[in-house]
């Protein structure tokens, strides 16, 4: 794992270079033929979107004898993107929130709780290269706990800007179709934010015992994938790798976050989402002996069917 994201860091330099040379050939080709094969006129051009959605479900026994729990549970998501385009410039910002609660047995259960703001500008280098700046914020609205009803409520694992992260970086992108894009960054900061004084006592989320923060510089693979269909119905997938030059150079933080919403008809739609994340800095624990497990793979799934608006 290690060797193959070493070799991507370097494809991105190469790609840097083998870029900055077709550019000087092409500039002079074109004072040669006083023509301007380069450009692309394109008109500038806002784009919005987005797909909120609402989704409820309820569940009721009685004299069930294979036993089960009375429950009523929803979840809220609203999803955004601004698109602005022009010949040598883009622009491109996104925002997903998304929160949810079950009721159950005379307590409220947090089922999903998501904050996810990024922007990225890009000035176009060739045909489909664009150097790029892109910032993102990371975090969630609500406390949350490891295990639910929480036995101590006093005794929750996170909360807003505990865990947060903010990552700003720098490179490539290159973007072979409009749905698609890569961007190449061997130049990130990656800050890990615990802005509460209990858990960052406890040195969660990689921040030293004490510590508000947690600074790193690395390089950050990302690709992203964005399908509107002629139903309304919308597909995007992330996938993000991060190294830190720091802290065992190679050893990747993985984020992969897959949102499938399945128009049915005006108003209602189905949803699947799927979020997997791997950080080498969060170390797991046994909930039945506190022991400590180390990093390991976390999973999160959504299957949902709701009321939905698509603009």
């Amino acid at each position: 794992m290690k060797s193959l994201f070493c070799l991507l860091i370097v494809f991105s330099f190469t790609c840097y270079s083998d870029i900055m040379a077709q550019s000087d050939s092409d500039e002079l080709q074109n004072e040669a033929s006083n023509a301007k094969k380069d450009t692309v006129k394109i008109k500038p051009n806002f784009k919005f979107s987005g797909s909120p959605s609402l989704t409820l479900t309820q569940t009721s026994f009685s004299n069930w004898s294979a036993g089960g729990a009375n429950s009523i549970a929803g979840v809220a998501i609203f999803g955004i993107k601004m698109i602005y385009t022009e010949t040598k410039f883009t622009w491109e910002t996104t925002l997903d929130m998304a929160y949810g609660l079950t009721y159950q047995e005379k307590n409220f259960l947090k089922n999903n709780d998501k904050i996810d703001f990024s922007t990225k500008f890009g000035l176009r280098s060739s045909k489909k290269w664009y150097y790029s700046l892109a910032f993102q914020l990371k975090t969630q609205f609500d406390k949350g706990y490891k295990t639910y009803p929480p036995p101590d409520k006093s005794k929750y694992t996170s909360k807003f800007m505990a865990p947060g992260y903010v990552i700003a970086s720098l490179g490539m992108d290159y973007k072979p179709a409009k749905e698609l894009s890569f961007m190449l960054s061997p130049f990130s900061a990656k800050y890990t934010f615990v802005l509460d004084t209990m858990l960052s006592n406890r040195g969660n989320y990689g921040v030293e015992r004490g510590h508000k923060s947690l600074a790193e510089i690395g390089s950050l693979i990302k690709a992203t994938y964005s399908k509107t269909f002629k139903s309304k119905s919308t597909m995007n997938s992330a996938l993000e790798l991060f190294s830190s030059w720091m802290n065992n150079f190679g050893n990747l933080d993985i984020s992969w976050e897959f949102d499938w919403n399945i128009k049915i008809n005006k108003w209602f739609s189905s949803r699947i989402y799927a979020k997997l994340l791997y950080d080498d800095d969060i170390k797991i624990k046994d909930t039945n002996t506190g022991e400590i497990l180390g990093p390991r793979l976390q999973f999160k799934q959504m299957l949902g069917l709701g009321v939905s608006l698509s603009f």
